[in-house]
């Protein structure tokens, strides 16, 4: 972990996600077990953003383990309303405390708290970015339940767009075998930088498949909704052969259920408060899945529901009696889960299956860089948002295309465009035809996003150079 702080998922190995785990199981069974563990430990509980249970379980786990919490809520009950800096806040509140749990509504802001505390810091939720505690919530919740995520068929449903415990658990769920489909609200789709991650980086092809038997979580009958309009679901094999080849005699292929088949529901509310460009609370509601006794009723007798709430209708109440219903299992669980963190990165407990690992290797840090004509193009990024606080910085990666990730945010910036002098001209290129040796060399280069930007800073496309060229002349006799 960076500077043994949590900002994503991703910060975590898969020997730490299993120590923290199985320490959080350990801690279940008697919650009142450690009563002096964390003494003499202050938690700042920074939350800048509204909140009920993740607030709530990171106090309620401080305190059994012993330690104390300072607080505060909201933008309006500190400094930030008189024009404070995060920056300032954070570096501040390090000097009261051993450890700060930040949620804010800006995405990058917990990267940034990184950047200037000299505590460790836990991302409780940064914007739509992510909720990495939430994911080792729902990965715990499933182990309790399934004992084995591999293999495991999970359906995220609802807002996949700006739904940060999606945007994590996705994460979380790849890494330890799990199948994935995904049945979004309509327009509420994940976003292409999260598909292309998938893609690139955990070499998971996705692949668009009719709706099947998820077409009753729109309240159409399978094969069609309400107005006749088929609906798709997206499908990602975790470790096959990309569904080309596999079901090439098979076009059509959706998903069915069959008798004793698992599969889990993951269902996130429309996250209203994420929207721009309307009023949230008139904004049109589409094709939206909802859970409820009659979808549920024949075709997934055997599924688990679980859901990060609160909850607004896409998910009944007449479900909370259901046997499949985990939701509030998964609610409490939270306490144990993050018990068990907070005694990890305080020291207070030592690191098991991860511990020769992390005592052994240094782990070295992926390349970032901040080149010229690449900026953040996320308006909610921090970057943009308290830009004398935070250098706007890239990870690079160079498949399938050179392509460049927001360090912050996530947000992924792909140019079409590179940019180069060639004796004396300022001559532009496809990005396709780019190759370099280093990730350095990369300072050498412009980036451009489309022709106009190219043209407009005085580039000329290597064919126009071509042309104009001073011409060569062979004298003859």
């Amino acid at each position: 972990m960076y500077k043994n702080s949590l900002v994503s998922i991703e910060d975590l190995s898969n020997e730490e996600i299993e120590d923290i785990l199985d320490l959080a199981q350990e801690m279940q069974q008697n919650l009142r077990a450690f009563p002096t563990l964390a003494s003499g430990n202050i938690m700042a509980s920074l939350f800048f953003e509204a909140s009920t249970r993740t607030r709530g379980s990171f106090e309620s786990a401080m305190n059994r383990l012993g330690g104390r919490t300072i607080t505060t809520t909201g933008i309006g009950s500190s400094s930030l309303e008189k024009g404070e800096t995060l920056a300032d806040t954070v570096r501040v509140w390090s000097s009261y405390s051993d450890l700060i749990v930040l949620r804010h509504p800006w995405e990058g802001a917990a990267r940034l708290a990184v950047d200037y505390a000299s505590v460790p810091v836990i991302n409780a939720g940064d914007g739509g970015h992510e909720h990495p505690t939430q994911t080792l919530c729902d990965l715990f919740t499933l182990r309790a339940e399934k004992r084995n995520l591999e293999g495991l068929k999970v359906a995220l449903c609802g807002d996949l767009k700006h739904g940060r415990t999606v945007h994590s658990l996705i994460f979380g769920l790849l890494r330890f075998g799990a199948e994935l489909y995904f049945v979004p609200g309509e327009g509420l789709d994940l976003p292409e930088h999260v598909k292309t991650k998938i893609e690139a980086q955990y070499k998971r092809p996705i692949e668009k498949i009719p709706a099947g038997d998820f077409q009753a979580l729109y309240g159409g009958q399978t094969g069609g909704s309400q107005d006749g309009e088929p609906l798709d679901a997206l499908y990602m094999t975790p470790s096959k052969p990309h569904l080309r080849t596999l079901f090439e005699d098979e076009p059509n292929f959706e998903f069915k259920t069959s008798p004793g088949r698992e599969v889990v529901f993951y269902v996130t509310r429309r996250q209203t408060e994420r929207e721009t460009g309307s009023p949230s609370a008139q904004a049109p509601v589409g094709k939206y899945p909802r859970i409820s006794k009659a979808t549920m009723k024949k075709r997934f007798s055997r599924a688990t529901v679980l859901h990060p709430l609160p909850r607004v209708d896409e998910l009944s109440y007449d479900m909370d009696d259901d046997h499949r219903s985990k939701y509030f299992v998964q609610a409490a669980y939270g306490v144990p889960v993050r018990m068990a963190l907070i005694s990890l990165i305080l020291e207070l407990k030592p690191w098991k299956k991860a511990g020769e690992r992390r005592a052994e290797s240094q782990v070295e840090e992926p390349t970032i860089v901040a080149t010229q004509g690449i900026e953040c193009a996320n308006p909610n990024c921090v970057t943009n948002r308290e830009s004398q606080s935070c250098e706007s910085r890239f990870l690079v990666f160079t498949e399938p295309q050179v392509r460049f990730t927001c360090n912050y945010c996530g947000w992924e910036i792909a140019p079409i465009f590179y940019g180069t002098q060639q004796r004396g001209r300022k001559i532009y290129k496809p990005i396709g035809k780019l190759r370099f040796k280093s990730q350095h060399q990369l300072f050498q280069f412009r980036f451009f996003c489309s022709e106009d930007e190219a043209l407009g800073e005085g580039f000329v496309s290597v064919s126009s150079a071509v042309e104009t060229a001073a011409p060569v002349f062979e004298v003859k006799d």
